[in-house]
């Protein structure tokens, strides 16, 4: 049997490396390829394909979305996230929405056949490598996209989850008491945080600290 597969993410080399990764594959063939979350249901309703891999972090639309209208609207869809982040609580949240698969973008092409395989077979796959891609001791694109904060955002986090007043905040980012309070608000409305003992467990459960 031949497998209709669409490829979604954001950078076209990626997308042509993929498809050249499983061109030796017969069984796989690559119907559709799109560079972002409203082109991929496009394309998902055109070519009704077996299994999407596709990104998390993709303009418009984003992989969360996505995942969650494929599962919704096109059921028997499989869903193999492939993603630059190994970060375990990511794994576990897109199986919680019904994901088939999560992998990261560093796996060999064998493997990828493998999990595709096993997927399309009635299977899963999911696997995440212990380390953890950083930056400043957490993973961020993902992460700041889903909580919508900034990186003068997570900054904060940290700087209050380790018992910094917004005076002592503002005298160490060289910004005014009046900018950290509202960066405070913003942060609290955001995560809809009502208490610091709540954004230290957000920090602590995202390895903001």
């Amino acid at each position: 049997m031949i497998y209709k597969l669409i490829l979604a993410d954001d950078h076209p080399f990626l997308i042509n490396g993929i498809v050249a990764a499983l061109a030796p594959y017969k069984q796989f063939n690559v119907v559709a390829t799109a560079h972002d979350g409203n082109e991929l249901i496009s394309m998902v309703i055109i070519h009704q394909p077996h299994l999407v891999v596709m990104d998390l972090n993709m303009p418009g639309m984003d992989g969360f979305q996505c995942l969650k209208k494929l599962k919704t609207d096109f059921e028997k869809i499989k869903v193999l996230i492939l993603t630059n982040y190994s970060q375990p609580e990511l794994m576990h949240e897109v199986k919680a929405m019904q994901a088939d698969g999560f992998m990261v973008k560093n796996t060999g092409a064998g493997e990828l056949a493998e999990a595709i395989n096993a997927i399309l077979n009635g299977g899963s796959w999911f696997k995440t490598k212990q380390e953890v891609i950083t930056d400043g001791g957490f993973f961020m694109d993902e992460f700041l996209k889903k909580f919508q904060l900034t990186k003068r955002e997570v900054t904060i986090i940290e700087l209050i989850c380790n018992d910094k007043s917004s005076k002592q905040i503002a005298q160490e980012l060289h910004l005014s008491e009046l900018t950290i309070s509202t960066h405070r608000r913003n942060i609290f409305r955001k995560l809809d945080i009502s208490s610091v003992t709540g954004l230290v467990n957000f920090a602590r459960l995202h390895h903001i600290i």
